[in-house]
């Protein structure tokens, strides 16, 4: 047959032979009984079917079917997918299949990822993402792979690392002064639409983020900018002893809007982005060396198993990199009793991170372990509640487990992933149970974490009446012994059960191993700049 494919025909395809009341079937493909019958009629004058309308109520509609749409549809998507028309083919791939044709979709669509050539002869690198970027704007990072892709289209001023070593990206040079620092940017350095970067390009970046409700903390001790000349600039603020390792945040990036799209310098442009594909290009005109890889696209495969990195065909080998953690965060408003908190911390640090596998909690990288004293179970009589962020189900199990164990009762609150971005719902529970990764420098990112307004639990934390005092301190203390100062906080919010982790997460990556250049990033993905191919050895012959 070939031609248009429908996806409520396809939907209706998988009743075939099932006798069911024309009403329920309109429900189940997603349409009024009304629609229903008009593409009924339709299907039918298109000799797809014919069927004959059940009368009254609960009666049965029966369809003969003269085409198998299924084959018919699967043909033409696997046609799709063997000339490597990916960006055609991936949206059919959610579509209502039988297990059978879904399975055999979803091998088919495998060999799409790796290395490929595209129409124009250039390396192309294919992988999966799980959905669509959440935002491609730098200063809304919203989540890991976000992340990593804006790292590749964005540039910073700085790169500072958590032993304070300062390298130089968009800035050459700087001067710091008690309540100043004065900038000089790097001269020819051009965005991605080919215009040059200015010091008023950074300037108005920097504002931007002052009024952007996920920024406008972290730069909340500036007070002015100044221009000096095209390619310099004094930013003037309070106390800010963070300032180089702010503008080294990806948050930070340097950006440039043209008609409500963001552009930057870094070494890929984004040329497409939609829920099934994102395409990075290289940027042949970035400052630095022009990257290996000429297009990096990832394709959102549904019901992915784990995927190699490049060819799955090739010899692969898997780097594995603890990127984060997930944690309980007190309530201020909580009923519970000190020796409820105490206890509730006890056994969730002991035992939690044994039932699901993970490592031993911990939150920064330069602290152990924080051990708890071992307690007497005091009653409980009303269920601790926990706010959750779309729960995965062994994280459910492993709460029941222990729950179950010490015989006290509780409920889960699920929420769905907005909830963590948008700040606004009210948290109602006793504790909030989310992940957590900290950016580099981790001394900033710990900061950021605890005060900033973006972080997921700045709503639980400003109710604490120590809250803005612990932040002055930190604005007291030079940056260098920030450090420090983390450690004896977490310390504290941990004796308080206040706020304390309850597993380390480990993110495994697997690679073809003819693939070079790559590490595992702050965010637990690959930095795509790095990366380049070793071409196989041919036999030579003499």
């Amino acid at each position: 047959m070939g031609g248009n494919m429908e996806k409520h025909l396809l939907s209706l395809y998988q009743f075939k032979n099932q006798p069911i009341p024309q009403s329920q079937l309109a429900q189940q493909i997603g349409l009024s009984q009304k629609q229903l019958s008009r593409n009924l009629k339709r299907w039918q004058s298109e000799g797809i079917l014919s069927y004959r309308s059940g009368k009254g109520r609960g009666q049965y509609s029966i369809i003969n079917w003269h085409t198998d749409i299924e084959e018919d549809y699967y043909q033409q998507v696997k046609k799709l997918l063997n000339h490597g028309y990916s960006e055609e083919a991936l949206p059919y791939l959610s579509w209502p299949w039988s297990s059978l044709a879904h399975q055999k979709l979803i091998t088919k669509s495998n060999k799409l990822l790796g290395f490929t050539k595209t129409a124009a002869n250039e390396d192309r690198l294919t992988i999966t993402k799980r959905h669509s970027l959440l935002s491609t704007r730098p200063f809304e990072v919203l989540e890991a792979k976000n992340a990593s892709v804006l790292m590749s289209v964005y540039d910073t001023l700085f790169k500072v690392t958590d032993d304070h070593h300062v390298t130089f990206k968009l800035a050459h040079h700087y001067d710091l002064h008690e309540h100043s620092i004065d900038i000089y940017l790097r001269p020819h350095v051009r965005f991605h639409d080919g215009s040059y970067l200015t010091s008023n390009d950074v300037k108005h970046t920097l504002e931007y983020a002052m009024q952007h409700s996920h920024t406008q903390d972290m730069l909340d001790e500036v007070n002015d900018i100044h221009l000096i000349d095209e390619l310099s600039l004094t930013i003037y603020f309070g106390r800010c002893p963070q300032i180089l390792a702010l503008l080294s945040s990806v948050s930070l990036s340097i950006f440039k809007e043209i008609d409500g799209r963001y552009i930057g310098t870094g070494p890929y442009f984004i040329k497409r982005d939609n829920h099934y594909t994102t395409i990075l290009k290289r940027f042949e005109g970035y400052y630095n060396s022009t990257a290996f890889i000429d297009e990096i696209e990832m394709v959102y495969i549904p019901d992915i198993k784990e995927p190699v990195i490049g060819d799955p065909q090739q010899p692969s080998t898997t780097l594995t990199k603890n990127i984060g953690f997930f944690y309980m965060c007190q309530n201020p408003e909580s009923q519970l009793t000190a020796d409820q908190k105490q206890f509730l911390k006890f056994i969730l640090k002991e035992e939690y991170y044994a039932l699901i596998e993970a490592v031993k909690p911990k939150v920064l990288n330069h602290s152990r372990y924080i051990e708890s004293q071992e307690l007497s179970r005091p009653a409980f009589d009303a269920p601790v509640k926990i706010d959750c962020i779309e729960i995965k189900e062994s994280s459910r199990e492993a709460f029941q487990a222990i729950f179950d164990r010490y015989d006290i009762p509780f409920e889960l609150i699920n929420h769905p992933f907005t909830v963590s971005i948008d700040r606004k719902t009210d948290l109602s529970g006793d504790y909030y149970f989310f992940g957590e990764y900290l950016d580099i420098p981790e001394s900033l990112a710990y900061y950021q974490f605890l005060f900033g307004a973006s972080s997921s639990i700045h709503r639980l934390m400003r109710g604490y009446k120590w809250f803005e005092s612990i932040r002055q301190l930190y604005q007291r203390y030079p940056y260098e012994r920030w450090g420090q100062l983390n450690r004896l906080v977490d310390r504290k919010l941990d004796q308080y059960a206040i706020f304390y982790p309850l597993y380390t997460v480990p993110v495994s990556l697997t690679f073809d191993r003819t693939l070079e250049g790559l590490s595992v990033n702050q965010y637990g993905f690959i930095d795509f700049y790095q990366i380049w191919r070793k071409p196989s050895k041919k036999a030579s012959h003499h």
